[in-house]
C-alpha cells in the first residue's frame, strides 16, 4: 500500500515522556519543559521510523467512561491529577504540547461521549486498514488485539522501540493477535484494574483460547474442558469473564472524527529546539 497512516496515543506518549526524562531543563518562564521536549523529540523520532503518509494524535477528553458502567473498578487504581500539583502532573503541560502539534501541522483531537482513545483507534483501524497500512504508537497491549497483516503496534523507546507484527504477536504470546482481549480477559489486567479469573494464568489461557477461541466460545464448550478445577472455576466466574471482556475488547465509536485525506503528513525536517523556540518556550 502507498498510503501509511500512524495514530498516536497521545497521553501515553505524554505519560512516557513526562515522567521518563531525566533532568529538568529550564523554559523561559523558568518552568520545567522537559516533558514537552521529551515528547516533542520522541514524536519527531516516531514520525522518522514510520515515514508516515498521513497522521493523528488522540488524547482522552476529561470524561465519564462507557466502561465505568460496565464496573466502577475499571481504572480506579488511576491517580487522579487534578489533585495533584501542576509541577507533578502530566496534563499540566498538554496546552503546550498542543502547541508543538499545531506548529508542525499535525491534527490532534480529543475524545468525547464516553469513548477512550483505542476506540477511536479502532475505529480508523476498522475504517481504513482494508486501504492504508496503519501503525499505533502506544505501550497499551490493548492495540494487540488490533494487529494484523496491514495494522502493527509500536512501542517506542527509542533505538529499543519494537514494532509488533501479527508473527511477533504469536511468538511472544502463542496466540493469535485477535484473541489478545479474550487473553486478557481471563488472565486481567492490572493497569486498567481488571481482576483475572482465579486459577487462570497465562499457560491455561493460551491452552483454551487454542481449544475454543474466544471467551463466548469458551463458555459455551465448558463440558468439554478436561481440567475440572478450570471447568469449575469458569463456571462460577462465568459473568465476570463476560464482564471482563465488555470492558477490554473494542468495539470502535461508530464514525470517524476527521477522515483520511485531511490527516495528510506535512513532511519537515525540524529539530525539537527549534520547534520550541517558535512557539516560545525556549530562548
Amino acid at each position: 500500500m502507498q498510503n501509511k497512516l500512524l495514530l498516536i496515543d497521545g497521553h501515553n506518549l505524554l505519560f512516557q515522556m513526562f515522567f521518563g526524562m531525566p533532568n529538568e531543563i529550564p523554559g523561559k518562564d523558568g518552568q520545567n519543559v522537559a516533558g514537552i521536549w521529551g515528547f516533542t523529540g520522541a514524536l519527531l523520532k516516531i514520525i522518522n521510523q514510520v515515514n508516515p503518509t498521513h497522521i493523528l494524535v488522540i488524547f482522552d477528553g476529561e470524561q465519564e467512561l462507557n466502561r465505568k458502567k460496565e464496573s466502577e473498578n475499571y481504572k480506579k487504581n488511576r491517580i487522579d491529577y487534578t489533585k495533584i500539583a501542576s509541577e507533578k502532573n502530566p496534563f499540566s503541560i498538554l496546552p503546550r504540547i498542543k502547541a508543538v502539534l499545531e506548529e508542525l501541522q499535525i491534527k490532534y483531537l480529543e475524545t468525547q461521549d464516553g469513548f477512550e482513545t483505542d476506540d477511536y483507534i479502532k475505529e480508523y483501524c476498522k475504517t481504513y486498514e482494508n486501504i492504508t497500512d496503519i501503525v499505533i504508537s502506544s505501550w497499551d497491549t490493548d492495540y494487540l488485539s488490533l494487529v494484523n497483516e496491514h495494522v502493527t503496534l509500536l512501542t517506542y523507546k527509542g533505538k529499543s522501540s519494537v514494532l509488533y507484527t501479527p508473527e511477533k504477536v504469536k511468538s511472544k504470546w502463542k496466540i493469535d493477535p485477535s484473541f489478545f482481549a479474550d487473553y486478557k480477559a481471563l488472565v486481567g489486567d492490572a493497569a486498567d484494574n481488571i481482576a483475572g479469573i482465579p486459577r487462570i494464568g497465562p499457560k491455561m489461557a493460551v491452552s483454551l483460547i487454542n481449544d475454543f477461541g474466544h471467551v463466548e466460545t469458551i463458555l459455551e464448550n465448558i463440558e468439554h474442558i478436561q481440567k475440572d478445577s478450570v471447568r469449575l472455576t469458569l463456571d462460577i466466574f462465568k459473568n465476570d469473564l463476560m464482564t471482563n471482556i465488555k470492558l477490554i475488547r473494542l468495539n470502535g465509536i461508530g464514525s470517524i472524527p476527521i477522515s483520511l485525506e485531511k490527516l495528510k503528513m506535512n513532511k519537515q525536517e525540524r529539530k525539537t529546539k527549534e520547534i520550541l523556540k517558535s512557539i516560545e518556550l525556549i530562548d
